[in-house]
């Protein structure tokens, strides 16, 4: 891409201002974030070893890496006003090969993980990364755990979707996963530059000439050895979507800003820059879809069950997302009510939707069927139905066999559901090493991509707490490739 001005003239212009600003401790403005020594300032005639565009974990992961693995010169940039992207929204469920399940009799392996991911994603995924990423999930969970992150006892889903995942206790798992890296960041002294966007990208002598628009002041350009791509997906950008899915149109909004109200930066700037200089997409795999902001409060299924608005169920809560979301897609009012009770583990969710009645709290049956508006014999019949199910092990109304508990405890907790895009299952190509490749599977010289901005890992569906797992394992390789090609 033409950025109107030549990479190889003088440093002088677009490196003064960037990395005076970047080296600000004013850049680091997530509330939470360390304060340490400012970086010293670099010479405007010095080359970054490694620039990352994106501070979400990838991101994140991918800078500390870098600088963990020797390079010298490392900068973040992020074209939002805070760091974090979709990440820190994540209610930081982490699926994770480790030694540490077997005493609660979960048997688990690097092969395991991926065959359930390649079943969960028809056969599609791409088996070398999904390998590396299982493999590398026991360091990366230590590595979180060495920044003072400390998880709770595993879980698993009795839904076959994913067996083995870690959470935070507490309400902001993604947050304290993006803060404890910001953190180690900082204290790595890694530069970060906010309200930066790359706009632009071409190969230089010295490895990649990047263009940054900037919110607050002029083109910024500068060079780099290599440079990581950890923009995120697309799942903001309605016009890239609805060329996936149609029926994706602008009244659907993301998981990241399920109320119109969060700004969403998820809108692809990479995947034209790739293709701009070489580099391949992998597509044909669609978006991810998920009941999210709604009445769910649980961060696994098998705990809660979907009805209709008239209280039928509707579908096997079981199966992977996609098939949940077409299932309440083809409803004609496009949402349900969900369903639990007092047995369930409750996710991060629970409280803010108690207090802004997104989800309310029932007594009995009869208070739940007054709430729900429907008549309290058909809900009595439904939850006799699924709990006689439970017992039994089959339900012959949706086919479903993998349950968690009854619904029959109380108190209930209720609220209406409806579809959110939550992941972008398209996008950049890249090998098991992270580097962008070209159509023939041949790596560009010095680029990486890691996070949701890679495309075909998971196939057509993507295995469930497996997408943070990915942004680390991921990002800490593209780092590491990175600051050994730095080095020369």
């Amino acid at each position: 891409m033409s950025t109107g001005r030549g990479f190889g003239a003088s440093r002088r212009d677009f490196l003064s201002g960037l990395l005076a600003a970047g080296a600000a401790g004013a850049a680091w403005n997530l509330p939470g974030v360390a304060r340490a020594t400012d970086p010293a300032a670099w010479s405007e005639t010095d080359v970054l070893d490694v620039l990352v565009v994106g501070t979400g974990i990838a991101g994140l992961s991918a800078a500390c890496a870098a600088k963990e693995a020797g390079a010298k010169k490392v900068l973040l940039i992020e074209k939002g006003p805070l760091i974090g992207g979709h990440s820190i929204y994540s209610s930081g469920s982490i699926a994770v090969v480790t030694p540490r399940t077997k005493p609660y009799g979960l048997e688990d392996s690097a092969e395991l993980f991926t065959a359930d991911a390649l079943v969960v994603g028809g056969g599609a995924g791409d088996e070398a990364i999904l390998m590396k990423i299982a493999r590398g999930s026991h360091d990366a969970f230590e590595w979180l755990e060495s920044m003072n992150v400390r998880f709770g006892a595993p879980y698993v889903a009795h839904s076959g979707v994913h067996r083995r995942c870690f959470t935070m206790p507490g309400n902001s798992a993604g947050r304290s996963y993006v803060l404890a890296l910001a953190n180690h960041a900082r204290s790595l002294g890694i530069p970060v530059r906010l309200n930066a966007r790359l706009t632009g990208l071409s190969k230089t002598r010295n490895g990649w000439g990047v263009a940054v628009e900037n919110t607050d002041g002029p083109l910024s350009l500068m060079e780099a050895k290599t440079v990581i791509l950890a923009t995120g997906g697309f799942t903001a950008d309605v016009r890239r979507r609805m060329a996936v899915h149609p029926q994706l149109t602008a009244d659907l909004r993301t998981t990241a800003n399920p109320y119109g109200t969060n700004w969403d930066g998820a809108t692809g700037d990479a995947l034209d820059l790739v293709q701009s200089v070489g580099g391949a997409l992998k597509t044909g795999f669609g978006m991810q879809l998920i009941p999210f902001w709604g009445g769910r409060l649980l961060d696994y299924v098998g705990g809660d069950i979907y009805l209709t608005l008239q209280g039928r169920r509707f579908v096997d809560e079981t199966r992977p997302w996609n098939e949940v979301a077409d299932k309440m897609l083809s409803l004609p009012e496009r949402e349900c009510w969900v369903v639990t009770d007092r047995q369930s583990m409750k996710g991060a969710t629970l409280g803010l939707k108690l207090i802004n009645g997104i989800v309310r709290k029932a007594a009995t049956v009869e208070e739940l069927a007054r709430g729900m508006d429907v008549p309290l014999a058909k809900l009595r019949r439904t939850l006799e139905s699924y709990n006689r199910a439970v017992r039994e092990g089959f339900d012959p109304e949706t086919g479903k066999r993998a349950f968690a508990q009854t619904i029959s405890e109380p108190p209930f907790y209720y609220g209406k559901e409806r579809i959110y895009v939550h992941t972008s299952l398209d996008g950049v190509a890249t090998d098991a090493l992270a580097r962008v490749v070209d159509a023939d599977g041949t790596p560009v010289p010095g680029l990486y991509a890691a996070g949701e901005v890679v495309g075909g890992i998971w196939g057509r569906e993507r295995l469930g707490g497996a997408q943070l797992t990915n942004c680390l394992v991921m990002g800490r390789t593209a780092g590491a490739q990175a600051a050994e090609v730095a080095k020369g």
